[in-house]
């Protein structure tokens, strides 16, 4: 009796093992749950106005951090949010008046699309705002201006739980007035880390 069960012991954890095996991976790739990462970016602020040319503010290095979420959906998705701020030292001057970029802080949604078990290409989208810092003589002051962005990355995982990331980031601010757009262009790579 003791044989007779251990043999149906057997065909039954055989068949159960070899399934679990050849199952697809889903959650255990280290794309989805909470991350935090430390960028390090080139920013590029610009004006247009009605002739669609378009002049630079200025370009410098930027760096600063995000936080989000990714939820993998099925085998090859991650659906999640963000948020970031980055600062940088940009800024021109004429004479004694200067414009320059206080900071950009972003916002919105994330889609991912799995194209290895740790790498991921995803796409952004959302909110953005930059504050612009401005000088004349004695007097200055600063003002925000919110408007739509969005970002192409790729994100490689380093190990289960830290990867790195290397993305593209666009985003337009709309008219500042007198027919003047503003846009701020961004690369930026860096660390993150996934809980």
């Amino acid at each position: 009796m003791k044989t007779f069960m251990a043999a149906v012991a057997a065909l039954v954890c055989v068949p159960v093992m070899a399934a679990a095996q050849d199952a697809p991976e889903t959650i255990d790739k280290g794309v989805d749950g909470v991350r935090v990462e430390a960028r390090l970016g080139w920013e590029t602020p610009t004006v247009t106005d009605g002739s669609g040319d378009i002049y630079k503010i200025g370009q410098a290095v930027s760096f600063g951090g995000e936080v989000g979420f990714d939820a993998q959906v099925g085998n090859s998705i991650t659906l999640g949010a963000y948020a970031n701020y980055d600062v940088s030292n940009v800024e021109i001057c004429e004479g004694g008046d200067c414009i320059g970029v206080k900071g950009n802080f972003s916002a919105g949604a994330r889609l991912g699309f799995i194209v290895s078990p740790r790498t991921v290409v995803y796409i952004k989208g959302g909110y953005n705002s930059i504050t612009m810092k401005a000088q004349s003589g004695s007097f200055s002051g600063e003002e925000s201006k919110g408007g739509v962005g969005g970002a192409l990355g790729v994100e490689f995982g380093v190990s289960k739980n830290v990867y790195a990331f290397f993305e593209g980031n666009y985003a337009d601010f709309g008219e500042l007035g007198y027919g003047i757009n503003l846009q701020r262009r961004h690369v930026a790579g860096g660390i993150g880390v996934r809980f």
